[in-house]
């Protein structure tokens, strides 16, 4: 059975904010890279020392996994052969690096696909951790938690299957008194290659005016994954019928995505409220007239 490690930091090209400010940086946080099933690339990462001594760092190779719909990846610990697997391909030089204090070192990358590579998208992180007492010639010795690195995305080029769909779409609540109004939708990617939607939601008034609009926010969905995107239709006062429209495209054949909900907003009290007044102002209208037209005693 597979084990897997809670990914404990988030990799980013900045530090890292947790319980104790993370003081390296991995330069560039992801690399996308194409190659056809045989060939070999050739790439340069940088880790950046930012503390103010000189640091060992061990070279960490590990596939990854997406589960969830946030997109966090997570490290696998053991080697797989699984149809997403990249860790084994790859070979880093140096192994273990010493960066001076707050310079750059890089770190070379070979990736050497095999001829029965499947065509797709194959994962991979390369990370650094700190060895703890700061010298390479010390070996393997106690590291420091957490680590940074670079996601390595892979694309095999080939017959590749891009499949996606729009699994959930929906305003906080159908009906509602008040605004403002939260809007949440889920994009499932179920083919071989991570994908990138982009797009626009669009929200009308019954009139069909336009009272809102956002572009998709550009986000990679993994293989068999999904992630979750959100809105929020600004404003407290609305009335009404609204309609929220959402046209998105996703991968190289631009498959379509497209979505339609209906939400309603009605200031139930105040419209009480104000049906009320002018109900007792209609009253005593009609009082005021019927005791004019009364006869005099």
């Amino acid at each position: 059975m597979k084990k897997f490690l809670p990914l404990l930091f988030l990799l980013i090209a900045a530090p890292v904010l947790g319980q104790e400010k993370l003081s390296m940086t991995a330069i560039p946080p992801r690399l996308e890279i194409e190659a056809l099933p045989g060939g070999t690339v050739q790439e340069s990462l940088r880790i950046r020392n930012e503390t103010g001594t000189d640091q060992a760092y061990k070279v960490i190779v590990a596939d990854f996994i997406v589960t969830g719909n946030q997109g966090t990846p997570i490290p696998v610990t053991e080697a797989v052969s699984g149809r997403w697997s990249l860790a084994s391909w790859i070979s880093v030089s140096p192994k273990q690096i010493l960066v001076p204090a707050g310079q750059t070192a890089g770190v070379d990358l070979i990736i050497s696909v095999p001829q029965d590579g499947l065509p797709g998208g194959h994962y991979a992180m390369v990370t650094y951790a700190p060895i703890a007492e700061g010298s390479l010639a010390q070996g393997t010795g106690a590291q420091i938690s957490p680590q940074v690195g670079s996601l390595v995305y892979l694309k095999v080029i080939g017959d590749v299957t891009e499949a996606v769909n729009l699994k959930e779409f929906k305003a906080d609540n159908k009906f509602k008194h008040y605004g403002p109004t939260p809007i949440m939708a889920e994009i499932e990617n179920l083919g071989d290659i991570h994908l990138r939607p982009i797009g626009k939601l669009t929200v009308t008034n019954w009139l069909g005016d336009e009272t809102y609009s956002a572009e998709l926010e550009e986000k990679n969905i993994f293989p068999f994954a999904s992630r979750t995107y959100d809105w929020t239709v600004p404003g407290k006062w609305h009335l009404g019928r609204y309609a929220a429209r959402l046209t998105a495209q996703a991968g190289d054949a631009a498959i379509p995505l497209t979505g339609l909900i209906y939400f309603w907003i009605v200031p139930v009290k105040e419209i009480s409220v104000i049906a009320a007044a002018l109900a007792i102002i209609i009253l005593l209208v009609i009082l005021k007239k019927r005791r004019k037209n009364l006869p005099p005693e």
